[in-house]
């Protein structure tokens, strides 16, 4: 991750300078970018995160306001404000939709939503916000610099909501909820059919059909366990639904 954010301040601080010494304004502007920026460089991220909103309040609509955006969502995804470098990309993406910049800052909201993803047993609102932002950056931005990473991103995620939804069909299971567990199991296997919680799934059905008398469903899917995964440990767990 950390290359990324290495190369976004290559290409945000060298910069094409070209005519902005003959207009005073730019250049102000300009100046309060470079102290925002050192103050970065100087890992002073409260200041540095202040210094460059300020630059979008005096000079709005400047390039250096719009570089001043991304550099405080950066500055604030630092200092762990996810809450705010969501809102800051909001914007940003909202006002300037089509700039050099919005992939960039769609990678930094998904970010800041992928880092407060909560465990399996609870609510996964966070989870499936951060694939939506990274859905977009690959599905707008196919040759970003960030795509690579915003796939493997949405891979995790689609293992973490797969277990989610597992999860939550054990503990029903447990408590004899089969019909909650049913559902739960069939959307995991329709809609993360391609993660490795799969064979689970299918093991977790055949349980609870032999469990409530239907042996020869829970035969049928131990069967096609058996076929699909040969070598995972739940289609070896599952003969026993079909030897016996």
């Amino acid at each position: 991750m950390k290359k990324f954010f290495i190369k976004i301040f290559l290409v945000f601080f060298f910069i094409n300078l070209s005519g902005c010494k003959s207009n005073e304004k730019i250049a102000t502007a300009e100046s309060l970018y470079l102290e925002a920026f050192e103050l970065l460089q100087d890992k002073d991220y409260t200041l540095s995160a202040e210094a460059f909103e300020k630059i979008d309040d005096e000079f709005p609509y400047t390039k250096w306001a719009i570089k001043g955006q991304t550099m405080s969502a950066y500055a604030n995804y630092r200092l762990r404000e996810y809450e705010k470098v969501i809102q800051l990309a909001d914007d940003f993406i909202k006002l300037h939709s089509n700039s050099e910049y919005t992939p960039y800052m769609l990678y930094m909201k998904g970010l800041s939503f992928f880092n407060k993803i909560s465990s399996i047993e609870r609510a996964q609102d966070y989870t499936k916000e951060a694939s939506l932002a990274f859905r977009e950056l690959v599905a707008r931005y196919r040759d970003s610099q960030f795509t690579l990473d915003a796939k493997d991103k949405i891979n995790f995620i689609e293992e973490h909501l797969a277990g989610a939804k597992l999860s939550t069909a054990r503990h029903q299971i447990s408590s004899q909820n089969y019909i909650g567990a049913i559902k739960h199991l069939n959307e995991a296997i329709t809609r993360y059919h391609h993660t490795n919680q799969t064979p689970e799934a299918y093991y977790r059905l055949a349980e609870i059909y032999f469990r409530i008398g239907m042996k020869d469903q829970s035969k049928i899917i131990s069967e096609y366990l058996q076929e699909k995964f040969p070598k995972n440990y739940w289609s070896k767990e599952s003969l026993k639904f079909i030897k016996i």
